[in-house]
């Protein structure tokens, strides 16, 4: 009984120390005061600093209103909803692409800017867009390259079925070119030419398609009419990255044999002539695109960094990651971390994305890799845009989605993202904002 009464007490006790609270966070919240416009107005803090749409942010000061229609708050120039306010804070929710900038409070005649600037971090939802099955069955043994032509289909190297899977508008998976299961070396049309294990694709600006055919040691062209042919036999040894050059017409060849790669890399000119392009030091490759600017992308996998390589000079330099040091940590430049990256992609304006598959060569996976990075143009900031330090699978927005050993990724002209979701043996599609 004494035990009841202490428990009944003591629930008492809690209840009214509760609605104390309640009530005082209430009167603060609630009392009315209306701006003295002979005072300045004070901002002293405002948080969160980051967010994307429809984040509320929260600002901290003296001399606001309780009256929000008086109240005007800017981020980055633009407008932006005023939820609520009284003396000391004020509540506002982040419009659809704001842009990051400084916030400033007008009431009035008086304004006041914040000395932090709002990192607008744009929304981005992932979503699946085509799943492996219905007589079309992927096997995403290895890691496998991915394109997208000029009208915006995707296009991806099923490398352990030996073709060239086609995916529409609607996410239905078609076979393009080779015959599934069939390893062979026949050009023709793409329903009886034989690839060996391809493993990554290209296009030009007119959609002729080029293939990695790597078991058989070279590129191959397929035409928009759907006819294969063989470019250069035995190239290299196991091409594996492929990229073709819009402005001059080379096509640019890593191998997938480390002894091979070691400190070079190839260039096919559109006269088929073959050129071994040195680099000052060997690059285990996984992916391999081009910017804007002409420069080669190059995802290390085995140093965990990405390079640039200029394509007249051959000089190369680390974009972002630290040589020999993998993990997963944010940040600029070389401050930023990979997990053995492999698929890498570049988009209209340049930023590059990074498909951090983990995959290192003794066939152990990091489960700290399954995610997308961007890499932004002109400050090289390195940000996780999908995914995080956990493999799985699920759909939604950025960090919330999951995936397992994200080995690929490529943009359409739109911005458009996807993602060759290897270990959940799917294609994912990032929309962004």
């Amino acid at each position: 009984m004494k035990n009841i009464i202490k428990y009944s007490l003591l629930t008492l006790c809690l209840h009214l120390l509760l609605v104390g609270c309640k009530e005082q966070v209430f009167k603060q919240l609630d009392e009315i005061y209306s701006h003295n416009p002979s005072e300045a107005i004070i901002l002293e803090s405002f948080a969160p600093i980051e967010g994307s749409e429809s984040t509320e942010i929260t600002l901290f000061g003296d001399n606001f209103s309780s009256d929000a229609s008086q109240v005007q708050v800017t981020i980055n120039g633009i407008t932006t909803p005023v939820l609520g306010s009284n003396k000391k804070r004020i509540i506002i929710k982040v419009p659809a692409g704001i842009g990051s900038g400084k916030l400033k409070v007008t009431i009035g005649n008086k304004s006041i800017e914040s000395n932090e600037t709002f990192t607008y971090a744009i929304k981005r939802t992932v979503s699946t867009y085509a799943v492996s099955g219905n007589g079309a069955e992927f096997n995403f043994f290895v890691n496998a390259g991915m394109a997208i032509d000029s009208k915006g289909i995707v296009y991806v190297a099923d490398v352990f079925n030996s073709c060239i899977r086609k995916i529409n508008a609607d996410g239905t998976i078609s076979t393009y070119a080779g015959i599934p299961g069939v390893h062979g070396n026949v050009d023709g049309s793409v329903d009886v030419a034989l690839f060996d294990h391809p493993t990554d694709i290209a296009f030009d600006a007119d959609d002729n398609m080029y293939v990695a055919d790597t078991w058989n040691w070279a590129i191959k062209k397929v035409t928009p009419d759907g006819i294969v042919s063989t470019l250069k036999a035995w190239v290299v040894p196991f091409p594996q990255g492929i990229v073709y050059n819009q402005s001059n017409g080379s096509i640019y060849i890593v191998s997938a044999l480390p002894a091979a790669s070691n400190g070079k890399m190839g260039e096919l000119l559109p006269n088929n002539q073959y050129i071994e392009r040195g680099l000052d030091v060997p690059v285990v490759s996984g992916g391999i695109a081009m910017d804007m600017n002409n420069n080669l992308i190059i995802a290390d996998n085995s140093k965990s960094v990405i390079y640039s390589v200029n394509t007249t000079t051959w000089s190369k330099e680390i974009i972002a990651g630290q040589t020999d040091n993998p993990g997963w940590v944010d940040g600029i430049g070389e401050e930023a971390k990979f997990q053995n990256p492999w698929g890498v992609a570049v988009d209209q304006n340049n930023n590059i994305y990074v498909a951090g598959s983990g995959h290192i060569f003794n066939g152990d996976i990091a489960n700290n890799a399954s995610n997308i990075r961007m890499i932004e143009t002109g400050t090289n900031k390195v940000t996780t845009i999908a995914g995080g330090g956990t493999p799985g699978y699920k759909d939604g927005l950025g960090g919330e989605a999951l995936f397992s050993v994200s080995s690929a990724v490529a943009v359409d002209n739109n911005g458009v993202i996807f993602v060759l979701d290897k270990g959940n043996v799917r294609i994912r599609k990032i929309v962004s904002e």
